[in-house]
């Protein structure tokens, strides 16, 4: 089985770090007083969320992060006044920046919404090692996963179906499942459009999604095993897929995945349906 990357989750808040430094040094520019405590603050709050990373990977493994609900609200603590000041600034509420300011300040953002979604990943995949979530089984649009798709996809153009189909599982943890293979494709494939097509069988829905992009050799179900990836210096864990699959499952459903160097990944998601 793969193994975790701790420097890919430790990575992007020291880039926040560093560059805040930079900023408050004046390496890119004058800044005004409001900026740079602007700076100075998410320069705090990062090594905060440098210092909690470290935790989880020394103190708790990632597999145990879930057994500390503390753990999610620190992040929060740390996050939240991070984003905004980041976003105060990119706003210029702070006073105008600079070409190369502006170019450090959506670095930190990115950086920021990076780490996000890396814990996100880490506590659902703790909470699935400790047996800890239930899947509802309820009714609900399946174009729901559909715009879930559109939304996350971010500039990458989606076809539009007209099918209307009702999914019978769990809406939240599916549509985290569908984002994250949003999110990949997003990621990794490099295309401007996917292609995708809808089909119902009776009591079953097949969802499938193309691209032809760059693809990836994998043997037998790699993709879907945690913290494998197709490019060891590709960003994130490894572990999009792995939820993916976990969630579509939990929810009574199934998921495969083909993929070709050059070529593209064809992704086809079995649900449950009423017909």
């Amino acid at each position: 089985m793969a193994k975790i990357s701790y420097s890919k989750l430790l990575d992007p808040v020291s880039d926040i770090i560093s560059s805040m430094e930079s900023m408050m040094s004046g390496a890119f520019g004058a800044t005004t007083g409001d900026q740079r405590e602007c700076f100075k603050r998410i320069h705090a709050y990062s090594w905060g969320m440098h210092t909690l990373v470290m935790d989880v990977i020394t103190a708790l493994g990632i597999e145990n992060t879930a057994t500390r609900p503390a753990v999610r609200e620190r992040f929060n603590v740390l996050k939240h006044p991070t984003l905004a000041a980041l976003e105060n600034l990119s706003a210029g509420f702070d006073g105008p920046l600079n070409e190369e300011q502006r170019g450090i300040i959506e670095f930190a953002l990115a950086s920021l919404l990076e780490i996000e979604h890396m814990m996100s990943n880490i506590w659902q995949y703790s909470l699935l090692r400790h047996n800890q979530l239930i899947y509802a089984d309820e009714e609900f649009p399946g174009a729901a996963l559909l715009r879930k798709l559109r939304s996350e996809l971010k500039g990458i153009r989606l076809p539009t179906v007209e099918l209307k189909f009702c999914v019978i599982g769990d809406e939240t943890y599916l549509s985290y499942a569908f984002g994250e293979i949003a999110h990949n494709i997003r990621r990794h494939a490099g295309v401007k459009r996917v292609s995708m097509a809808i089909q119902e069988y009776g009591y079953r829905a097949d969802i499938t999604i193309y691209d032809k992009g760059k693809g990836f050799r994998s043997a037998d179900d790699a993709a879907f095993q945690p913290f494998w990836q197709g490019d060891d210096a590709a960003p994130g864990l490894g572990l999009g897929l792995y939820l993916a699959r976990r969630h579509i499952e939990g929810s009574g459903g199934k998921i495969s995945l083909s993929s070709e160097p050059n070529r593209g990944t064809l992704v086809r998601v079995s649900l449950p349906t009423l017909p």
